[in-house]
């Protein structure tokens, strides 16, 4: 049993948010949309489709229905069956033919949204039972020709999402007894295992992200704890050996310096694993201490739409929590852990000693983050307002040239066009016009979906406006020198930032770090023109 609420930091935060999240739920019994989570389509109204991903919400319902802790109002409550039933219903009705499910745009054949969306109602049919479902054998059925489309589908850009469709056939497996899924399963598993780096992270858009490998995790633990799969579990290791050098002593985690900008840390998994782990234990004593603290990304930054997709990963970690010194383990943590390490396919190198905590992406344009003392700097690397348009140095480029030595490190590259399309009424008409009539095919599905990834996610087009940043690490000081190969005014560059413009949307959440209040000065910084080129120098000491 999980300790009462009141001591239990993870069930706080999500019985808090209920009332927000059953806000999103539209309970009109005779509206044709009952059952649905999107507010937006619901209520507002203005989606034309109820996002497919938002249904992921129907678990953390049934997680609270079927869980008697102290503090639980929602705990065998009719109206919220009543409602689950609902949702699963709603679930069905949004099914497109071919079995998938789309979130963001009609006909969209969305892998991610199918995967999670199965992985969760099939658990929410294992934890209630026939008798709880009246449409039991109709949902069974429909996941079963989702779990078809998911076997004849594959996803290697962003690999959560694989573990995602591992899981929901193996829940698939474990509802209708049929060893095709389980086979299916295992088949998504060996993809994940061979596709891990030897750094123990997987690709995320061409590079490791603290959020989406909490995920991937998270998923694999749940994967492991049915099948008890030994090669996940090594995988699971070092994956979990990895994320620990991305805990910041502020109780934040991630970042700018990631594939994918998140900030958010996923629990369950670690919380799963922290039984037989103590690097697990580790990981979640600071989660539950970033939310005692309020620090970091946690149910109350998220926005609706993410409340929805992932609440439930805070109920299960609460539901087995049992650590009432969290907070002392935290600190100590803080206090003994001492690192200097490059993950050279990463492109990231990390320090942490007694004066400050220093975290750098070179194959994101030497992108980096310093703590010191309980202050924070952020550097998203340069940008340059030449020309009326704006250039980045932090998309992440494998083509940059790095270099990690004792004591400094280095990166050139060239600055990219900052990619940041706004949906115009025009774009709009004809990319619905597009997707209701040839959009509804395969084929042309998955080209939709790679030049939206081209035009939105990936950057790949440089320009001749080269770049160089060179960083000088000692014990006590830190100093980086910023070379343009252009002059250019010093009211064009922009540097210590906290930015990005790739269209992650679990990313941009607000935490208090970012506040002028917690910010970490440099002792020295200057901006000059040598020799042709635009160079900007800050210095950092630490006492």
């Amino acid at each position: 049993m999980p300790q009462a609420i009141k001591n239990n930091v993870f069930l706080r935060s999500v019985i808090c948010e209920i009332p927000r999240l059953l806000g999103q739920l539209n309970r009109n019994p005779s509206s044709r949309s009952y059952g649905s989570f999107d507010r937006a389509y619901w209520h507002y109204r203005t989606n034309d489709i109820s996002s497919a991903r938002y249904q992921e919400a129907v678990l953390t319902l049934t997680l609270l229905y079927s869980s008697p802790f102290e503090g639980n109002i929602y705990y065998q409550d009719k109206n919220i069956l009543e409602w689950i039933n609902a949702a699963l219903n709603f679930s069905c009705s949004i099914q497109n033919k071919d079995g998938s499910f789309d979130e963001w745009y009609p006909y969209e054949g969305s892998f991610v949204a199918t995967s999670f969306v199965v992985a969760a109602l099939a658990k929410v049919l294992s934890l209630l039972g026939e008798d709880n479902i009246p449409s039991y054998k109709i949902i069974r059925a429909r996941l079963e020709r989702a779990a078809d489309w998911i076997i004849c589908h594959e996803e290697s850009l962003v690999l959560n999402q694989t573990a995602g469709s591992a899981l929901a056939l193996l829940n698939v497996f474990l509802l209708n007894g049929d060893i095709f899924y389980k086979q299916a399963a295992e088949k998504k598993i060996q993809f994940i295992l061979k596709s891990q780096t030897k750094e123990g992270w997987w690709n995320e858009y061409g590079g490791p992200d603290a959020g989406y490998l909490s995920l991937t995790v998270d998923y694999l633990v749940k994967y492991y704890r049915q099948t008890d799969d030994q090669d996940v579990l090594s995988a699971v290791k070092n994956a979990i050996s990895f994320f620990i050098h991305f805990l910041h002593p502020n109780f934040t985690v991630g970042g700018e310096y990631m594939s994918r900008n998140t900030e958010y840390l996923i629990p369950s998994g670690f919380a799963y694993f922290s039984s037989f782990d103590e690097t697990a234990k580790i990981i979640t004593a600071f989660s539950a201490a970033s939310l005692e603290l309020k620090q970091g990304v946690n149910p109350q930054n998220l926005d609706d739409r993410y409340l929805c997709y992932i609440l439930y990963n805070w109920l299960e970690a609460g539901l087995i929590f049992n650590n009432e010194n969290f907070l002392k383990e935290s600190e100590v943590y803080f206090q003994e852990r001492r690192f200097d390490v490059f993950f050279k396919e990463a492109g990231i190198r990390v320090i942490q000693n007694k004066k400050y905590y220093f975290v750098v992406n070179l194959r994101k344009g030497g992108v980096f983050r310093i703590y010191s003392k309980g202050a924070a700097y952020f550097d998203s690397a340069l940008e340059v307002d030449f020309s009326g348009k704006v250039y980045i140095a932090n998309a992440l480029d494998k083509k940059n040239e790095i270099e990690s030595g004792p004591d400094f490190l280095r990166v050139r590259g060239a600055l990219k066009p900052v990619q940041e399309p706004l949906l115009r009424a025009f774009t709009m008409i004809a990319f619905k016009a597009f997707q209701i009539t040839l959009g509804r095919m395969n084929v042309f599905q998955k080209l939709m979906k790679k030049f939206l990834r081209k035009k939105m996610i990936i950057y790949e087009n440089s320009t001749s406006l080269i770049f160089e940043r060179l960083l000088k690490i000692s014990h006590n000081n830190i100093k980086i020198k910023d070379v343009l190969h252009k002059e250019i005014s010093g009211k064009h560059l922009r540097f210590g930032l906290k930015s990005s413009y790739a269209f992650i949307p679990s990313s941009k959440y607000f935490t208090v770090q970012e506040l002028e209040a917690g910010s970490l000065k440099p002792s020295e910084e200057k901006c000059f023109i040598e020799k042709g080129k635009t160079v900007v120098s800050r210095t950092f000491f630490f006492d």
